[in-house]
């Protein structure tokens, strides 16, 4: 069994001990964390959590401190200001004698940072504290494990987002420096000069969320200085991580491995999770699909005849898969007569016969190439043998080996798309994916002919009529149904209704299923090279998404936490 999947059915069992919040009324939101790096290696951390309470006298934070980590400036506010610092907290106060106070309960671990809910409803409270010793000195590299978020809260954040950076200004970068997240779906890395680690997905009890992250030597000068090194910690948090596992892809699970655990664990927490996901995609669909309807069909070339919009816009709203461009640019390279499928057969075992189509370079054709079909074309002429003859195994090692030039080129197509949707003002923001209401007026009639057109190329057979203007732009209707992920459908269609284009369009039909094979086999592997890629970048530091697991030896945070 794969690591991927024992992990998987490892969450799924931990749903089962997911204890039930002991006060289910309070909710947190949003949590963002700030913390600065002194010279030291002491830290200043800031905390704000905004969220809705209607249970219990006071929220607190538990910390693992081993005696160097001590406490200091602790300060609390809310949206109506400060709070009283007080010199021993007593967690049997009331909820009177807790309003408006914080302070520092001892326990047998290390502390607890404490401060009263004070008013119930939404607040919005900012915790900030100097911890000392917090980043140590040790023979190659200055660093800590630090867990931010513990596991175990009774009252989880939806969102979170931890900032790291330097008191002196300087920023924090790959190059001198390494990161790792832990104990939550999301990413961590490299932003603006700090180290960014946010979440993905709400945070649940048995989550934290825990930084490991080094420094070059000579960029602080930590007081607590160890006599081990750095890659003794980072091997301890490593373990129970999926940082070492190269084959790792960071893929979401299929349906059917979903299922299969769920009848292995017999478990309703991941069944509701699932269900959950599947309705807002559907819900999600189910607005696209209105939006779609209400604009209705659209029977031309949409987006000014910009493909590259197309397929932008498209990408956004879930419309088209990511790549898909490079599936039409291989048609259209075809199409410019730059390639041409040739039928080769080979004897194999026991004498059988096996065909297989190739493609043979035939040469550029500049005065009829735009610059993508000259930048892909060169980009395969880089990955044909001598022969001038495009063969699956030769594409495959480019591609592994070459996937920067053909994201390179997929990235190329998108930003024209962007450039033209940012002239024609289409969008608010440019999240992906994106909602309905980061459109413009503009932008609502960009998406609406491109909705309109795949609506209108699904019905086809039910709406277009014999001898129509169809017929003369038959090839770029189905270049469009080709990035929608359609064509095959949609030839079929067209060649029901027009009977007199039936020859043409089966050669049409069989570029398609050329372009779109050798595109698939292109774009797979630049996907499995991209993520092998990605997955050594984060196990040695550069970033990336985090690891559920792992993350042991740290230091801060420690288990709990809450309201209470």
């Amino acid at each position: 069994m794969g690591k991927k999947w024992m992990g998987f059915i490892l969450c799924v069992m931990l749903l089962f001990s997911l204890p039930f919040s002991a006060y289910a009324a309070n909710r947190v939101d949003t949590m963002d964390i700030q913390a600065v790096i002194n010279e030291d290696g002491s830290m200043y951390v800031t905390q704000v959590w905004e969220g809705n309470f209607e249970e219990g006298t006071e929220s607190y934070i538990p910390m693992n401190a081993p005696d160097y980590l001590t406490i200091s400036q602790l300060r609390v506010s809310d949206q109506n200001g400060a709070y009283e610092t007080v010199a021993d907290w007593d967690i049997d106060w009331s909820f009177e004698e807790k309003a408006r106070k914080c302070g520092i309960n001892r326990t047998d671990s290390g502390y607890e940072i404490c401060f009263g809910i004070s008013e119930y409803g939404h607040n919005r409270y900012a915790i900030e504290y100097k911890l000392d010793n917090t980043v140590g000195g040790y023979v190659d590299k200055d660093g800590v494990n630090f867990r931010f978020v513990n596991d175990q809260m009774n009252t989880t954040p939806t969102d979170v987002k931890v900032e790291i950076r330097l008191a002196d200004g300087t920023p924090i970068t790959d190059e001198i420096a390494d990161v790792w997240g832990f104990g939550y779906e999301g990413q961590v890395g490299f932003s603006d000069g700090a180290i960014v680690a946010f979440t993905e997905s709400p945070i649940y009890s048995q989550n934290h969320v825990t930084v490991l992250f080094s420094l070059e030597k000579g960029i602080i000068s930590p007081s607590r200085q160890e006599s081990g090194s750095f890659e003794e910690v980072r091997e301890i948090a490593f373990e129970g991580s999926d940082y070492d596992n190269l084959e790792y892809t960071g893929e979401d699970v299929s349906v059917l491995e979903a299922i299969v655990a769920m009848i292995l664990c017999v478990g309703l927490p991941i069944g509701l999770i699932i269900w959950i996901r599947r309705w807002k995609k559907k819900r999600a669909k189910k607005k696209l699909k209105k939006f779609s309807e209400r604009f209705g069909y659209f029977r031309d070339i949409p987006n000014d005849g910009n493909l590259s919009a197309t397929y932008a816009l498209g990408q956004m709203f879930g419309v088209c898969e990511d790549g898909a461009i490079l599936a039409t640019g291989m048609l259209r390279l075809i199409q410019l007569g730059c390639l041409s499928p040739i039928e080769t057969q080979k004897v194999g075992f026991m004498g059988k016969t096996k065909e297989t189509v190739s493609l043979r370079l035939m040469g550029s054709q500049h005065d009829k190439m735009n610059e993508y079909d000259e930048y892909l074309y060169t980009i395969l002429e880089g990955a044909a043998g001598a022969d001038a003859i495009l063969q699956a195994k030769e594409l495959e090692r480019f591609a592994n080996k070459k996937d920067t030039l053909l994201r390179a080129y997929i990235e190329k197509q998108s930003s024209a798309g962007r450039a033209y949707l940012n002239q024609k003002r289409c969008l608010k923001r440019w999240n992906i994916p994106a909602k309905l209401s980061y459109l413009t007026p503009a932008g609502e009639q960009e998406l609406g002919e491109l909705m309109g057109l795949k609506r209108y190329l699904e019905d086809f057979s039910l709406v277009a009529e014999r001898g129509v203007k169809e017929v003369p732009i038959w090839r770029e209707l189905l270049t469009y149904a080709m990035l929608f992920g359609i064509a095959e459908q949609v030839a079929e269609q067209m060649k029901e209704l027009y009977p007199s284009l039936s020859s043409e369009l089966t050669d049409y039909s069989q570029s398609m299923v050329t372009a779109y094979s050798y595109h698939y086999l292109l774009y797979s592997n630049m996907k499995k090279a991209e993520e092998r890629r990605e997955q050594e970048n984060r196990s040695n530091g550069s970033g990336g998404f985090s690891s559920l697991g792992g993350g042991g030896g740290f230091i801060g945070g420690g288990s709990g936490g809450g309201t209470r």
